[in-house]
């Protein structure tokens, strides 16, 4: 036992990033850092280019692409109280811990159905969204059926998984729910300081434009930096949450939510919610946290073989 304690701390101490990470952290910065350097120079001209408020892509991530903090709470609040469920403490502290993190993850599904009930069904009527009001008994029942399938998910999920994968999995839960603590306070401070117009908020001329390094202090605008982007790029962080054995599965969902975060960040852009500098910036910004707690909790991205 001495001997695996000792391996683990070396482990621990010799933890850096692996030659694939090496690769896509520099690759990642070097391009942001460059379409953000574009942007300082052309913000007005990419979305005078691009910019369509019919955009069907646009329309969907608007109303569908600003759920990532309330995935990441949902699957960390279900992890803790599972990880607790199957714990060595006391019976009833087990219990109550357990149920306190159900009640919290189902309050999560509460606040991400808020509005779409009212989309969804309007769209499917006529297309449109306006004096549709939400049937909140409808959602409340939605969503306690969807707290238990998906916490039978979770349940089995963590049942199969050895002691030292639920410590793992409990402590990336904690992290993930400091991380989204983390940018949503970095996020929500800029967006409250720097009142910055969107771009479908312009006159003709655009005479309301600033480049992206100006505050303007709180004005009641808040295009910079892009809150769905935001969303977007913290559903990367759900690699955190698989066993660091499932390396193809880390794979597989690395490549799906970056493609997804970027696909988001564009149509933000294309919708005229924001500038490409608002999109680029945001990107940085929670790619970084999400990058640091990785740190924190010794994990990689995509574990090697070794």
């Amino acid at each position: 036992m001495k001997t695996r304690i000792q391996q683990q701390d070396s482990q621990s101490r010799n933890f850096e990033a692996t030659h694939g990470e090496k690769i896509g952290f520099a690759v990642f910065y070097l391009l942001a850092f460059l379409v953000l350097l574009l942007a300082s120079f052309y913000d007005r001209s990419v979305s005078q280019g691009v910019m369509d408020r019919s955009s069907a892509v646009g329309q969907f991530f608007q109303e569908y692409g600003i759920r990532g903090p309330n995935i990441i709470l949902f699957s960390s609040f279900q992890l803790i109280a599972w990880a607790t469920f199957f714990s060595n403490g006391s019976r009833v502290q087990r219990l109550l811990i357990t149920a306190v993190f159900l009640i919290l993850s189902m309050n999560q599904i509460l606040f991400s159905l808020k509005g779409y009930f009212a989309y969804t069904l309007a769209q499917l009527i006529n297309g449109d969204i306006i004096g549709v009001e939400d049937p909140k008994l409808i959602q409340w029942c939605s969503a306690f059926v969807m707290t238990v399938l998906l916490s039978f998910l979770f349940f089995f999920y963590l049942k199969k998984r050895s002691e030292e994968e639920r410590r793992y999995l409990l402590k990336a839960a904690v992290f993930g729910i400091v991380l989204v603590f983390l940018v949503s306070l970095t996020i929500g401070d800029l967006k409250l300081h720097w009142g910055r117009y969107r771009p479908f908020q312009m006159d003709q001329q655009m005479s309301q434009f600033t480049p992206w390094w100006q505050p303007n202090g709180s004005n009641g605008h808040f295009s910079f930096p892009s809150g769905h982007t935001t969303s977007g790029w913290l559903l990367v962080y759900l690699i955190f949450f698989l066993p660091r054995s499932w390396r193809k599965a880390q794979s597989l969902l690395l490549i799906v939510t970056v493609t997804l975060a970027i696909t988001i960040a564009l149509s933000r852009v294309r919708y005229g919610a924001h500038w490409l500098s608002d999109v680029t910036a945001a990107s940085l910004i929670v790619f970084s946290y999400v990058m640091l707690i990785s740190r924190l909790l010794r994990a990689h991205f995509v574990e090697s073989e070794t």
